[in-house]
Formats: structure tokens, sequence, C-alpha cells
């Protein structure tokens, strides 16, 4: 039988059974310098007696060995995130580009007093925490406008639609249309976000029109280019409107681009909206006379939640348009760019597969 107390104390042991093999030195040396998080030891007078490369990158430090490491420059000023059960988790913030980076210190206390810290770089976690918490409050200020505008709109018809004359009536019932497929799009944006997270969304392309997908569109977007005296230029040439594609989801691309454009444009700016054929595709260019956006934010643009800081703080959005016109772009079989610049506006370009060229291509399988 085995004995009650060994084996009490088996269980309280983590991850160690009676038949385990005692992991080779050689093994946990390499170990111990592959690892990507930094593993400093320190002896009873809080002394480095050994650390991994990695400690030596996250900290930024030349020597480690020798010195205090309560003493390091980011250890001294770590916040207390938690102290429990002999783990201490503390965080300390440090400048990295163009905002601040978040290191996370785990001391484990050692028998002989001595202790075991862990430090890991985390600062894409918090960002993409901090992220997710603006989206919240963005997604409630979003939907708050055009509730707010569906809510005096109705108490005005309730109140006085007897009386009222006929043209009032009509323009409330445009401002409830227009109330509806601004909601109507914000929940199809969060909803298309979601699926492409979750991996279930799909397209389905078949022969469509890009004029029709551009009408559709322009049903939801024409207000806000009215809102601010801006120009709508379109140039789709007869040969450049069948394409393969999912017309709804289609329009929905024209639908994000074109308000981006209105909305970080300034007010009597133009946005043009021009196609060409080329290689079997038809390329579709949403251009606008903005400020345009830095280079080194470029490559996030497709990011979820990202905005550029150049018109974060003069306009309103989630940061979800874009992401889900490369979604929509690429189940599609397309591209998408940006092409951008400081004081030169912005010109995002995407592709759909032409109808003709790919019943020409099926015709002869």
């Amino acid at each position: 039988m085995n004995d009650p107390e060994s084996e009490v104390e088996r269980r309280r042991t983590a991850g160690r059974r009676r038949d385990d093999v005692p992991l080779a030195s050689a093994a946990f040396a390499e170990a111990f310098v592959a690892l990507t998080d930094g593993i400093i030891l320190t002896d009873p007078d809080g002394r480095i007696v050994s650390a991994n490369p990695a400690a030596f990158r996250i900290l930024g430090e030349d020597a480690l060995v020798g010195q205090v490491f309560e003493e390091l420059l980011l250890v001294t000023g770590a916040t207390k995130v938690q102290d429990t059960e002999g783990h201490l988790v503390r965080r300390a913030w440090f400048p990295r580009e163009e905002r601040m980076g978040v290191l996370e210190i785990v001391t484990t206390a050692l028998p002989a007093s001595r202790a075991l810290h862990t430090v890991r770089d985390v600062t894409s976690q918090a960002e993409l925490l901090r992220l997710k918490e603006e989206f919240l409050m963005e997604v409630a200020h979003e939907l708050r406008t055009p509730i707010a505008a569906l809510v005096a709109s109705v108490d005005l018809v309730v109140e006085d639609a007897m009386t009222m004359p006929r043209e009032q009536l009509t323009v409330l019932a445009g401002t409830l249309r227009r109330s509806g497929l601004r909601l109507e799009h914000l929940v199809e944006n969060l909803l298309n976000a979601g699926s492409i997270e979750a991996g279930t969304f799909q397209v389905r392309a078949a022969p469509a029109s890009l004029r029709h997908s551009l009408s559709e569109a322009l049903a939801f977007v024409q207000p806000m280019l009215e809102s601010k005296g801006q120009e709508l230029a379109t140039d789709l040439p007869p040969d450049a409107d069948r394409v393969m594609a999912d017309e709804r989801r289609t329009t929905q691309v024209f639908a994000n681009l074109i308000s981006n454009a209105s909305k970080y444009a300034p007010e009597g700016t133009k946005v043009t909206i021009r196609a060409q054929t080329a290689d079997g595709f038809v390329r579709v260019t949403v251009a606008d006379e903005g400020p345009g956006i830095p280079l080194d934010e470029q490559n996030r643009l497709f990011q979820r939640f990202f905005r550029s800081r150049t018109v974060r703080e003069q306009a309103g959005g989630l940061g979800l348009g874009l992401s889900i016109c490369r979604a929509i772009v690429h189940a599609q079989g397309g591209n998408i760019a940006i092409e951008s610049g400081p004081g030169h506006g912005t010109s995002v370009h995407f592709t759909v597969p032409k109808a003709r060229q790919l019943a020409e291509e099926a015709g002869s399988s």
C-alpha cells in the first residue's frame, strides 16, 4: 500500500510524479539559454548570481551578475500587482518607440533565502487590452449618436404625427432611415469582426455589378458627404462593372472606405472613386484629400481597433473597417493596399476578379 503521507506530499508538488525522470543538467542549461523570458537567480543578499541571455536583452543591461536585482532601474520603478503564495508580481513601464512598453516581473521565493525572478515583455498584451478598452468606449459612443437621433425623431412623430406637415414628416423619415442605416452598418461591422476572429467569416462570390454595390453603399454614406460639403467623383468604365464577388460584401467595402475617406478628410474636399481593368481583375481606388497617414503607421492600418494618431482625436470610429475590408477582398480572391503620405491624402486600392474572365476560364477547362 502507498504511504498516505507521501501520497499527499506528491500531490502538493505540482508537476511531479513518482516516475519522473530528472532533467539532465545539459538539457536544463540549453532550456535556460533558449527561453525567451528573462530568468534571473539571486542569492540571499539579493545579488544576481545567474541570468539567461533573454534577461540581458529585456532589461537592456550589459552586465547583470553581481548587481542587486532590486536596484536595477526598471525593477526599482515597478508597481506591485499581486503578492500571493510566495509569488510577487510587479509591472514596470519603459519608453518604447511612441508608446510605453510594459514588463512583468514575477519573483518566486526559493529555499535558503534565494529568489527566482522571471522577466517578461508584455507590451503587446497590454496594448491589446488598452485597445479593447478603447474599443468598448468607442462602440458605446458610436451607438449613442444614431440611437439618440432615432429616439428624438420617434418622439416627434409620436407627439405631432397627426398635425405635422408632410414636408416635416418626410424630413423625419429621412432622419430615421439614416440613423437606422448607420446602426445597421455598425452592427454589421461588429458581427463581421467577430466572425473573422472566430474563423467563420464567409463570402459567396457570384457574377455581380460594381455599380450596384456602389449605389447601395451611397445610400449610407451620401448624408455623411453632404453634411461636410464633400464632392463625390466616380469613374467606373463599363468594362469594369461586371465582377465575380459577393455583392453585399462588396457594398460593405465601398461603405467602409468611403465613410473613412469622408470622416478623415476636411470639409469641402473631394472623394474620388475610380476603377480600371488589368490582368483579369478590376482595380478600384477610393481616394481622399485628407491629412494622409504617417509611413510608420501604414503597416498597422489593417489591424483591428487601430486608428492613426493623426485623426484619432478629430473623428470617431471603431478601427474595424479596414480589417473587415481586407477579409472581404482576400476572400474574393483580390488584394488591398494603401498609398498615403502626410499632406498628400490617402488612396485605398482593392482588386476584384472580373466575372467574364472567370467565366471564360470555366468554359475552357
